[in-house]
């Protein structure tokens, strides 16, 4: 009898069908210096009511950041409280795989460093944490977000105040938004009026999200930005927008702990490959039927026949450079499997032109 993976099938429909809701997803963040003697270490808040219950623990400010952040509709905040901002990054290590993070009244040398970690994450272990920072110095990643603005209102009694005291608020909102909606033009609900940006497209090229007034009382995002601005090669200007490297993080975190669960479990030949392939393939038709992907477009993986060549002819079998692609595709290598894929993802309606024709 043939081997097969039914499990894995299952697992990535799970996965695909549960990408809105899944509480892994949707996570903010906080990193707070907090010297009260009752404040925790570490503590999580799914509601304001939990807060509400630990009031007096922090600082009056620690509290109403906290609240901010939970002020939007997301799965839970994770407080971090630490005297440096690498001894809180340090643990949000142990306590989360992925999620929004930010710093409550940081410096631009703390906001620095959180930019700094989150791209050592991306580059060095293919963790993909996002974070929101205050003016840091030329981040240029898709998962820092570079805020900039030099002051905001708050609707409440705080009234202005300087542009870093809304990182908490802006990860509510990202951790709320996820994969289900843009950022763009995003009611800021909390503020009422912000000192805007001298030059919105020079921010923009910039990659600074930045907010606007947008009428009496409204404040808006302008562009749910990141900070990524060199583009190129493997990174395309649609890594430039939030919304789409949040799907991008989606899929390749789950991939990723799937395919982990069967390392060991099955040999690595053609058969099990396309076994594979094809609950991949099950996965990305999940999300297209979600609305994460276009439906109308072709999203799938296949077997990457270029680097499954090179890397045989790498390992001395030259012969391989004139193989068929059929005959690479069913000559495995060792204990790698190549894969490549192509999908769509679906960016929301920010552009509108209507002409309107009159006889």
């Amino acid at each position: 009898m043939s081997i097969t993976m039914p499990n894995i099938d299952i697992n990535f429909k799970q996965l695909a069908t549960s990408a809105i809701e899944r509480s892994e997803r949707g996570v903010a963040i906080l990193i707070i210096t907090d010297e009260t003697t009752t404040a925790p270490t570490y503590k999580e808040y799914i509601q304001i009511t939990d807060l509400e219950e630990d009031k007096s623990k922090y600082t009056a400010e620690n509290y109403q950041y906290i609240k901010d952040v939970l002020g939007f509709v997301i799965n839970k905040v994770i407080i971090i409280n630490e005297d440096t901002v690498v001894n809180g990054l340090n643990k949000v290590i142990d306590h989360s795989t992925t999620g929004w993070i930010t710093i409550a009244d940081g410096t631009t040398e703390e906001y620095n460093t959180l930019a700094t970690w989150v791209k050592t994450k991306e580059t060095m272990e293919k963790k993909y944490y996002k974070c929101v920072c205050y003016k840091a110095t030329s981040p240029n990643n898709r998962h820092v977000v570079n805020f900039v603005n030099e002051k905001v209102t708050f609707t409440d009694s705080r009234g202005e105040v300087t542009g870093e005291h809304y990182c908490p608020s802006l990860v509510g909102i990202l951790a709320s938004c996820n994969v289900t909606k843009s950022t763009t033009y995003y009611n800021c609900t909390n503020l009422k009026k912000v000192t805007e940006v001298a030059d919105r497209d020079t921010s923009l090229k910039s990659g600074e999200l930045f907010l606007i007034n947008d009428g009496e009382g409204i404040v808006r995002i302008g562009q749910g930005i990141n900070s990524l601005t060199d583009t190129g090669e493997n990174l395309t200007e649609d890594m430039c927008f939030i919304e789409t490297v949040e799907v991008m993080d989606l899929i390749n975190d789950d991939i990723r702990s799937t395919f982990k669960d069967y390392i060991g479990s099955y040999k690595n030949k053609y058969a099990n490959q396309v076994l594979l392939i094809s609950a991949i393939n099950g996965y990305l038709k999940e999300l297209a039927k979600s609305n994460i992907l276009d439906e109308e477009y072709d999203n799938k993986t296949d077997i990457d026949i270029e680097s499954q060549r090179e890397v045989w002819i790498k390992s001395g079998k030259t012969e391989a450079s004139t193989w068929t692609d059929t005959q690479v595709r069913i000559a495995s290598f060792k204990r790698s499997v190549f894969l490549v894929g192509q999908v769509k993802i679906l960016g929301s309606m920010t552009d509108l032109k209507f002409n309107v024709n009159l006889f």
